[in-house]
């Protein structure tokens, strides 16, 4: 296998009657607790794709191609209704190296082109698979919705997903393929690791959501509630303004301001938040937030 920091040939082709086998074994390989398997049958597959049943007005099937190899598949259900799903399912030897957004490019290009009725192609992501988020993320697809208690859980219980969808406007403008910014901060958390006042963080956690170069986060600590910021993010630069609830012996206090912050990657391969702000108040700071590793 090439090493992870080349950029491999992805490419995408329909499946045929004797990818059944690899398909079949590729479904149970790639699913993990956050991306169960669909279960296939070997056999019936096999007569599905023969009759071109996964070929049709209503869906495709494609295998994924990395290299000149299988490493995964497609499934783009509901053609027929204007508003088509998108499920993939990526190896885990080909994981981590930009495959699955370039997927997603792909099938955007050939069914937007092939059919002028699609209005949408869309997508759902585990509410942990952070992977998968960020793979709808820099292929375009804007995050629509939370579907609460959408899936079932291995252990019990029932756990939500996230709705993302890029609409034929998006592709006719080329969003799929945009690359404006060089970070992606979809689904990552950073925590304090040092403020202006020494190394004793207050609690901080901050979990970013972003589209492009839109940039939306929340976050919480041991005497704030309910914060929320939103910037824009140009090359290393996010310019952001803030609001949240503050604990006082009086209640809760609204506390409203802005700051930037600059950002980069450590030693360890972590990336790393430099931050300066200020509140309409007169107070400011500046702290160092780095990325929760789990």
């Amino acid at each position: 296998m090439p090493p992870a920091h080349e950029r491999p040939e992805v490419r995408l082709r329909l499946l045929v009657e004797h990818d059944a086998e690899w398909v079949v074994t590729t479904d149970r390989t790639a699913a993990t607790a956050l991306a169960r398997p669909f279960g296939f049958d070997e056999q019936t597959l096999r007569s599905e794709l023969a009759e071109g049943r996964w070929a049709s007005d209503e869906r495709f099937a494609w295998a994924v191609m990395v290299d000149g190899q299988p490493a995964g598949f497609a499934l783009v259900d509901d053609l027929d209704r204007g508003d088509a799903s998108v499920t993939l399912r990526i190896g885990p030897n080909a994981r981590g190296r930009g495959v699955g957004r370039e997927v997603l490019r792909q099938l955007a290009d050939h069914h937007f082109s092939a059919d002028d009725h699609l209005g949408r192609l869309t997508g759902r992501a585990h509410e942990r698979n952070v992977p998968m988020q960020r793979v709808f993320n820099a292929a375009g697809f804007r995050m629509e919705a939370r579907f609460r208690d959408s899936v079932e859980q291995p252990e019990g219980g029932r756990a939500s997903e996230w709705g993302y969808a890029l609409t034929r406007a998006d592709w006719e403008a080329g969003r799929h393929r945009h690359n404006h910014h060089g970070y992606d901060l979809h689904g990552l958390t950073f925590e304090v690791e040092q403020t202006s006042d020494g190394p004793d963080a207050p609690g901080l956690a901050v979990k970013f959501l972003q589209e492009g170069r839109r940039t939306l986060a929340r976050y919480d600590a041991d005497h704030l509630a309910e914060g929320e910021l939103a910037g824009i993010l140009v090359g290393d630069l996010l310019r952001y303004r803030f609001v949240h609830l503050e604990e006082v012996d009086t209640g809760a206090h609204e506390v409203v301001g802005r700051g930037r912050a600059r950002l980069q990657r450590r030693d360890d391969g972590r990336l790393e938040v430099i931050e300066q702000w200020s509140d309409e108040e007169g107070n400011h700071g500046r702290r160092v937030l780095v990325q929760r590793v789990r």
